[in-house]
């Protein structure tokens, strides 16, 4: 798609990725709490089940078949790029946060984000937590939403009252920032491991003040930009230590701020 997009494109857009995250959950739900779930691992050693692969493509099939205007490239986390070319490209992650799904755990969630490969910028994201029935949604300029209630991070943040996200210490290991994981526990008492987009949908709702997530996939963190945005908030990305992968801070902007200048980023 070429030129500025249509309020109704984008609306229309928005609608379709959050119409298919919902209608993967059903797919994610039937398979959560099995006890013999086959788990495979990728080259990165990260685990995939057959619920990734069958969510994704409950996914793939609504994107390509609900889009609007015309089919658009997908690129998902288990099956790679599909497409012709197209400047505007769906990204998925279908169960962010596998580990968890795998032990039973229900904070993962469905990710589904488009982006504008010419200007590297996402203009729609979706988070859909099957589990909780919660789903994040925003669009570029038309604001973000949580059930439908819009979401205002913004207003004066303050470290001392906040409450801090993180990722994974394994993530922050691999990321070469352990230093930065000390820091945070240094600046705050109440620093809590709220992983995955899980832990982005708390500081959207602005549960936590801000949260650090490093060594992400494109596919984890497109979608939470455009919805940080949208809601009012910073997010700041740089290049992670780990090829192809950013490291991320992000929340209400004083809080996020703060952190900046006393972390290395």
């Amino acid at each position: 798609m070429m030129g500025p997009m249509k309020t109704e494109q984008l609306q229309q857009l928005l609608q379709t990725a959050v119409d298919a995250g919902r209608a993967a959950a059903v797919s994610i739900k039937a398979y959560f709490g099995r006890q013999h779930l086959k788990v495979q691992h990728k080259g990165d050693g990260s685990p995939v089940t057959l619920a990734d692969q069958e969510a994704e493509s409950i996914i793939r099939t609504h994107l390509l078949s609900k889009a609007g205007i015309g089919p658009l490239d997908i690129l998902g986390e288990e099956e790679g790029l599909q497409g012709d070319g197209t400047r505007l490209r769906w990204i998925v992650d279908p169960i962010d946060g596998t580990r968890s799904f795998i032990h039973g755990i229900p904070l993962f969630g469905t990710i589904i984000a488009l982006l504008d490969t010419q200007e590297n910028i996402p203009v729609v994201g979706v988070i859909h937590l099957p589990m909780l029935g919660l789903t994040y949604a925003a669009a570029k300029g038309m604001g973000a939403t949580c059930q439908g209630n819009q979401l205002d991070i913004s207003g004066n943040g303050s470290l001392d009252e906040a409450i801090l996200g993180v990722g994974d210490i394994a993530q922050f290991a691999s990321a070469n920032r352990l230093s930065d994981y000390h820091r945070l526990q240094d600046l705050s008492g109440y620093v809590r491991g709220y992983t995955d987009c899980f832990g982005h949908g708390l500081v959207l709702s602005g549960s936590l003040g801000a949260m650090m997530d490093p060594a992400l996939n494109p596919w984890d963190i497109f979608a939470t930009q455009v919805l940080v945005e949208e809601a009012k908030g910073t997010i700041l990305l740089s290049p992670s230590c780990v090829p192809g992968k950013v490291d991320a801070l992000f929340g209400n902007s004083d809080v996020v701020e703060h952190l900046a200048r006393e972390l290395s980023l």
